[in-house]
């Protein structure tokens, strides 16, 4: 039975990499091809991976010792998260389903912070499978018609490179700066705070709040 002063967490070690890089970019915020961004988008995105996979290994530790004291809420979590591992569930629809089982709230798929988490996820997956850029004539395409779909998902939050000049050519130059890297590893900190808010006090509540406050206590280096 682990007690809070014995427990090591990868989670916070792995997210402590996305924001470290990001905090270390030496540039204007939008300034593009600061290739140590896609450090914190992968980073992030890998953190809220590891917080999931550890909550759940921690949830199946306490209630195997004592169910009773843990509440149905965590023995539910603990079962069905390890079924959604094995089935290859989405990264959202864990965190939806977690939500639910801990908060009992459904997830709000048109508001934030999971339209942010959909994005970085996405953003990572295209990062993991990157596919060739699109053809452009340099000096006569611009970036919203090079990467109109990219540009399109990013509307309105001001972080991509505006140095469009020299990264007309490559669409990972426009998600390479400092503000998408703090975006980035932001996003990741809203995530599990809104998972780990509001849930019923009991040790695995103890865990979930020692890992939120080490996710927030990061981003407020930013």
């Amino acid at each position: 039975m682990p007690s809070l002063g014995s427990i090591t967490l990868e989670t916070t070690t792995l997210f402590g990499i996305a924001v470290e890089t990001a905090r270390e970019i030496k540039a204007a915020p939008r300034a593009g091809g600061r290739r140590s961004a896609l450090i914190s988008v992968v980073f992030s995105v890998i953190a809220l991976e590891s917080f999931m996979n550890e909550m759940t290994n921690y949830a199946q530790d306490w209630t195997d010792y004592q169910p009773s004291v843990e509440g149905p809420q965590t023995v539910l979590f603990a079962q069905v998260m390890v079924d959604a591992e094995e089935s290859h569930a989405r990264r959202e629809s864990k965190f939806t389903l977690a939500k639910w089982i801990l908060l009992g709230r459904n997830t709000d798929r048109s508001g934030q912070p999971y339209q942010d988490f959909a994005l970085l996820t996405r953003l990572r997956n295209d990062l993991v499978h990157t596919k060739p850029n699109q053809l452009f004539v340099h000096g006569v395409t611009t970036n919203e018609e090079a990467h109109e779909d990219l540009m399109k998902r990013f509307r309105n939050k001001n972080i991509l490179a505006n140095d469009r000049d020299s990264g007309s050519g490559s669409w990972t130059y426009l998600v390479q700066t400092k503000a998408v890297a703090e975006w980035s590893c932001k996003t990741a900190a809203h995530v599990v705070n809104d998972l780990c808010t509001g849930v019923p006090q009991n040790n695995f509540k103890t865990v979930l709040d020692f890992v939120n406050k080490a996710f927030q206590s990061h981003v407020a280096t930013l």
